[in-house]
């Protein structure tokens, strides 16, 4: 027996008992605990969210998370088993499987990025993983940065494009403080200020204004008050050089500091001023060319014309613009001599030209040369017309006048190489007459004779276009000398039962004239009023006077003739009557020119003749 009691035995076992309880107290706390921490993991994996994988060392997935499940789209027994590279484009393969190899080595966490296509939509992951305590392990976190990327590439390409466009733009770029010291500048900036960085970096921006006047302050003042503004401004630069700079500066443009975007418009300036004057230069050739210019588009519409285009047309612009050229332009004389067929033919890039007579004033033929070019620019094309009616005219005029010389040079000859035998003629007919007593023979005397009454009268017309005879000029009364042509002209004119009907303004109308060749014109035109009317008809005479001349006018109501007719009447040997010479309106005219005066003739098939004759009251030479 040893010589521990009982008792103490008892309390000894006791106590152990106790320490037993105790340390089973713990054992089971410990184990609840365990398995707390067991579910609070396993809560933690699965309502992670990230992804969560449990890979073995040779990339074989041993365990997932929903998020996995999830980003995958498929259910957790179609992952576990198979190799994470499964799931990677072949590009990305071989790489993760240096990443396992990478982390089995290191023993280390580390992350990488992956990027993935899902449904053509790129995905960025990153990959964090490490080994697992005790275990032949890993765990891997797949965080989903497709946005965070995304943005961080954003951020990095306007960084990238700010860099360049700051550095490469063709505008210089200055950047300022509040105090006004330049603090960045791009190149384009030290070429504009004519200055290196560093002297640059040692100024402000209105050391270079010019003039700090009224225009500088209240540029500032706005400037402050709307945070930003664009102005023009002269700059002075360090070589004394002065430069017109168009700029825009926005306060607080750029982490707090003020950014200014200059651009030389200096040139520009030069250009437009010169582009300026060029313009009105144009203009005013443009107005002030002697050829009409008719700018039109597409559609015929007139979109602008200068001065001669007006005074041509007789229009001014304002009322013609955006109206068709078509429209504002007469039909020509004849098919040959219109422009409008012209006009119409036109296709891209062409031109053509030739006449073009019209009456503009509805009372007289001009001729104009013209020059159509199709779309000339952006679809506008021009008409020119050139008014050559005036060198038309004397161009006839001069036809006419190498006329009359010839016929002046002929006349003389002829009338006296034919007066000679014609006076020994009219002495025999005389003779044989007066030794004729047959009554039969009267009739054949009588014609011969007349026959060379018209003979001579016409070789007095050839003299009369040979040598002109001089005016003399006396004061006479118009109406007298056209009473005393009509009493000549009764006999003929009851004859061809003409009826002459007179329309006198006043009963005396006086003015200076050659009497005896204005009676010669009178004859001369109501004969032949007279012989037109053939079946009868009427002849009317009227005297007016203006305050500077007498109107004549001599109208008769026969067949008329053609406006082509019409301007060629007065030519020497052109008539329209069978045994006329035309040297008769001839003659008139050529009085009519002696006597400082004029003579116009209106015709009009089916209606009639009128010939208007004007002769001024005072002549040049004779005053009283």
């Amino acid at each position: 027996m040893t010589g521990v009691s009982y008792i103490e035995e008892l309390q000894q076992l006791q106590r152990k008992l106790s320490d037993l309880e105790q340390e089973n107290l713990y054992l089971r706390n410990a184990l609840t605990e365990e398995k707390q921490l067991d579910k609070r993991i396993k809560a933690a994996f699965f309502a992670a969210k990230d992804g969560i994988l449990i890979l073995h060392p040779s990339g074989v997935i041993l365990d997932v998370n929903d998020m996995i499940c999830t980003a995958f789209r498929l259910d957790k027994d179609k992952i576990i088993g198979r190799n994470i590279t499964h799931f990677l484009p072949r590009e990305y393969r071989e790489k993760a499987r240096e990443y396992l190899v990478e982390i089995n080595e290191s023993k280390k966490h580390s992350r990488y990025l992956f990027p993935l296509k899902y449904q053509q939509n790129e995905v960025f992951y990153e990959i964090s993983a490490g080994k697992l305590p005790d275990e032949d392990a890993f765990v891997a976190i797949v965080r989903n940065v497709t946005s965070y990327f995304l943005e961080h590439q954003k951020k990095q390409k306007e960084k990238l494009l700010y860099n360049e466009f700051f550095t490469e733009a063709l505008d210089g770029i200055v950047l300022w403080k509040e105090t006004g010291e330049i603090i960045a500048a791009n190149e384009s900036a030290l070429r504009i200020f004519e200055s290196t960085y560093e002297e640059l970096m040692q100024t402000k921006i209105s050391d270079y204004v010019y003039q700090k006047d009224e225009k500088y302050v209240s540029m500032i003042k706005q400037l402050y008050k709307h945070k930003s503004n664009r102005e023009e401004l002269m700059f002075l630069m360090p070589n004394g050089q002065k430069k017109l700079l168009e700029f825009t500066t926005k306060l607080h443009s750029v982490e707090g500091m003020h950014m200014s975007i200059f651009r030389n418009t200096s040139e520009r300036y030069k250009m437009e001023m010169d582009l300026r004057e060029s313009k009105t230069m144009l203009k005013n050739v443009f107005e002030e060319a002697f050829d009409g210019i008719i700018v039109w588009d597409e559609a015929f519409r007139i979109v602008d014309m200068n001065r001669a285009a007006e005074r041509i047309l007789l229009r001014p612009k304002e009322e013609m613009t955006d109206m068709s050229l078509l429209d504002v332009l007469p039909n020509g004389k004849s098919v040959a001599e219109d422009i409008k067929p012209m006009l119409l033919t036109l296709k891209d890039g062409e031109q053509n030209r030739g006449l073009y007579t019209a009456a503009i004033n509805q009372n007289e033929w001009s001729q104009f040369e013209f020059k159509n070019k199709y779309n000339i620019y952006s679809g506008l094309s021009i008409t020119t017309l050139r008014d050559i009616t005036e060198n038309a005219v004397l161009e006839e005029q001069l036809r006419k006048s190498s006329t009359l010389n010839v016929i002046g040079e002929l006349a003389a000859g002829i009338a006296h190489e034919i007066r000679n035998p014609m006076t020994a003629l009219k002495g025999f007919i005389q003779l044989l007459e007066n030794e004729s007593k047959s009554d039969k023979h009267k009739m054949y005397f009588s014609v011969i004779k007349t026959e060379l009454n018209r003979i001579e009268m016409i070789i007095n017309e050839f003299l009369l276009l040979a040598k002109p005879k001089d005016v003399q000029y006396i004061k006479c009364d118009v109406t007298k000398i056209m009473d005393e042509t009509l009493e000549l002209l009764q006999a003929q004119a009851v004859l061809f039962s003409v009826q002459i009907e007179k329309k006198y303004q006043k009963s005396q109308l006086e003015i200076y004239c050659d009497p005896n060749q204005m009676k010669k014109v009178f004859i001369n035109i109501v004969k032949n009023g007279i012989e037109v009317l053939e079946n009868g008809g009427q002849i009317q005479v009227e005297l007016t006077e203006t305050e500077d001349s007498c109107h004549i006018m001599i109208q008769d109501n026969g067949n008329g003739i053609s406006k082509e007719l019409v301007a060629r009447l007065g030519e020497p040997f052109f008539t329209t009557k069978e045994k006329g010479t035309g040297l008769g309106l001839m003659v008139c005219k050529r009085i009519i020119e002696d006597h400082k005066g004029k003579m116009e003739i209106e015709s009009e098939e089916g209606v009639g003749t009128a010939f208007h004759i004007y002769i001024p009251k005072h002549n040049g030479s004779n005053n009283s």
